[in-house]
């Protein structure tokens, strides 16, 4: 059985595997298979061993609520719900929560908008372990804009689970920018480095032959030894409010880093150092996170919101599509032949996973626009599309 067990799919690259999509896709979508109602949030579902896992926000009672919805009728199986009062100054920010599910060997991980990160039994809802951040290591600093280490937008990094570890984007000396949380007990087990966190999320790949963990802080994307959490390499950003959002991508000897609407850069490292390969205005990511497919990096520029097409090793602008395809934020998922961008215009697009040239093979309208902020899961001939009332299921 395939799965999406966590943000950005099985690798956390927006690559899904074993699917099993139409060669020719229909002229329109079927209807839902299933459609659950759901407060707001940018939370995306993730789908493991027949469950699929999302988070949401009841205004009326100020709550965050965890779902485990039935993934063949959608039928819910268990929800917890807990107070959850705080809300962003900036409300294009969303009242969360923002951030990603995590499953991994029985196991759900989910962090609220306000720093509280719960372990659940994903079969059951109870609860494992938990901690609330904000009590227990943010409030120690405060600056004009409210706490020193507390993003300011609210904690929407997705957890990483690496063997008996659980890795997050925490943020401040008490438990480092990134933190790695024992599965079983939710124990501290490390820390590193002292920046406010990060609204992205880490990876863990291979880079220049050398295993890494590669993650944004609040003010550079640093590399750290998987097993000494010692700072391999780190290339500094600036930005307002300290907006890294976007995933880091992996690429042979290069870590590709876009942050607040601005030139992607390839960053290459090696023995002797690192240096920047290439930069492009071309490409400049805000909030959604593009996709590499055969040496090529595709995603939405926020500038012309126009998908772009690079070339990896030279920085060359291969293509742009004619026309913009998302206002602030497109999901790219990756699947076989074809690539999925899912856009806050309300629509699907379905474009040929081609670096040579854009083709256009189909359009749906699946949500109205504005309401789509979240990543597009599939598995198999599935697609899940959460929008801001609800998440829906599409057997295609």
């Amino acid at each position: 059985m395939s799965n999406w067990p966590q943000w950005r799919g099985p690798q956390r690259n927006g690559i899904a595997e074993g699917t099993k999509l139409p060669a020719s896709w229909p002229a329109a979508l079927p209807k839902p298979k299933w459609r659950v109602p759901l407060g707001i949030g940018y939370s995306s579902p993730v789908i493991a061993d027949g469950t699929v896992f999302i988070q949401s926000r009841d205004t009326k009672v100020s709550q965050e609520v965890c779902h485990a919805i039935d993934d063949k009728t959608g039928k819910t199986l268990w929800t917890h719900a807990y107070l959850s009062t705080f809300a962003p100054p900036d409300p294009t920010a969303g009242k969360g929560p923002n951030s990603t599910p995590t499953v991994d060997r029985g196991q759900v991980y989910m962090l609220g908008l306000g720093g509280m990160l719960h372990c659940f039994a994903a079969r059951t809802g109870k609860i494992i372990w938990k901690h609330d951040l904000a009590k227990e290591f943010w409030g120690v600093e405060l600056e004009p804009i409210g706490d020193k280490w507390f993003p300011v937008c609210g904690a929407t990094s997705s957890a990483l689970a690496v063997g008996e570890e659980v890795i997050l984007s925490v943020g401040g000396k008490k438990a480092g920018s990134i933190a790695a949380f024992d599965r079983t007990t939710g124990k501290l087990l490390w820390k590193a480095l002292d920046d406010r966190s990060s609204y992205a999320s880490p990876v863990l790949g291979e880079v220049a032959g050398t295993q890494q963990l590669v993650a944004f802080t609040g003010k550079r994307m640093v590399g750290l030894h998987p097993k000494t959490h010692a700072l391999l390499w780190e290339y500094p950003v600036t930005c307002l409010y300290e907006q890294t959002i976007v995933t880091p991508l992996l690429w042979r000897n290069r870590v590709l880093i876009s942050h607040e609407a601005k030139p992607i850069v390839a960053l290459e490292l090696g023995a002797g150092g690192q240096k920047v390969a290439w930069q492009s205005a071309e490409l400049s990511p805000y909030l959604a996170t593009p996709v590499i497919v055969k040496d090529h990096v595709i995603g939405l520029d926020a500038r012309s919101r126009r998908i772009v097409c690079i070339d990896c090793e030279s920085g060359k602008t291969i293509w742009s599509s004619p026309n913009r395809m998302g206002k602030n934020f497109a999901s790219l998922v990756v699947a076989g032949e074809s690539i999925l961008v899912l856009s806050d215009l309300g629509e699907l697009y379905v474009i040929a996973a081609n670096p040579s040239a854009f083709k256009l093979l189909k359009t749906y309208k699946v949500a109205e626009p504005g309401t789509i902020w979240s990543q597009l899961a599939v598995v198999e001939n599935r697609l899940y599309i959460r929008d801001q009332t609800g998440l829906s299921c599409y057997a295609v």
